[in-house]
């Protein structure tokens, strides 16, 4: 399995325990051959953004400078990304995927 969709805001956990269980569901991923990941990590009660969305944001900008992961689009981004092209490529499974064809800020894809 290519493409693997992790939960990161149920159970309303701390921005801590949430990036902290995306870094271990990272690691389990390359164990399992995942290349892509779609992470849920929600927006916000008023659509401003909440506080994993925002932390995410930061996490993931220095996870990508470090070699932790290769890359990532927001899901508010995904149409007009150039970068879902290649995204699509490497892990046909986001294909069929509903919710990125609706500019969701509620997820984040992630090439590990």
């Amino acid at each position: 399995m290519k493409y693997k969709v992790i939960n990161l805001k149920e159970n309303n956990p701390t921005v801590e325990l949430a990036l902290g269980l995306l870094e271990i569901e990272i690691e389990v991923g390359r164990r399992e051959g995942v290349v892509c990941l779609k992470i849920i990590h929600g927006y916000g009660s008023h659509g401003v953004g909440g506080e994993i969305k925002k932390s995410l944001s930061f996490w993931l900008n220095r996870a990508k400078n470090r070699g932790f992961i290769r890359d990532f689009v927001k899901g508010e981004n995904w149409t007009a990304s150039e970068k879902a092209s290649k995204f699509k490529q490497v892990c046909p499974e986001l294909l069929g995927d509903p919710e990125l064809y609706y500019a969701n800020a509620g997820v984040t894809i992630i090439l590990i």
